[in-house]
């Protein structure tokens, strides 16, 4: 398997591409922002094919980037330029204009749920929401208010 694609951004491998994206229905998040409208997705890093999301973190005065999968489901999760304490939590910013990623709600660990924009309007009620403790696999995407759960797939 190649490193590097052609452009020379990294590929990384997603051990469940199989699972993903072998259904009938797949979901991809291809616009995210933040607070300031910065797109969230970018080429350096892909899954399955298709842009991940980057995202900017700080924990104990380290910084570095998260490359998260953006198939609805795929939990992968890659550090870029940091080593992360499991279980702690960490600060996420915009990579391109370091504003902080706005906390929804508290997740059902204890720590905040992050919002990353599904328009430049910055709405909590159409967002994807990640947990910003280390480990912690929560998400949702919230829609017209509504949170897209997995046995919605069926009928969208």
């Amino acid at each position: 398997m190649k490193l590097f694609d052609k452009k020379g951004m990294m590929v990384i491998p997603n051990p469940i591409k199989d699972k993903t994206v072998s259904g009938p229905k797949v979901l991809i998040v291809n616009e995210l922002y933040c607070p300031n409208g910065h797109n969230l997705i970018n080429n350096r890093t892909s899954f399955n094919g298709y842009p991940g999301i980057l995202i900017k973190v700080e924990q104990a005065g380290r910084t570095g980037m998260i490359a998260l999968s953006p198939i609805y489901g795929d939990k992968c999760r890659i550090t870029l330029d940091i080593d992360l304490k499991s279980g702690e939590t960490m600060k996420a910013l915009c990579p391109h204009c370091d504003a902080a990623l706005p906390v929804h709600s508290k997740c059902s660990c204890g720590a905040d749920l992050i919002a990353l924009f599904l328009t430049k309007e910055q709405r909590f009620t159409d967002c994807v929401v990640i947990c910003n403790r280390v480990d912690c696999v929560n998400s949702s995407i919230i829609e017209g208010g509504e949170i897209i759960s997995a046995s919605m797939m069926k009928i969208l």
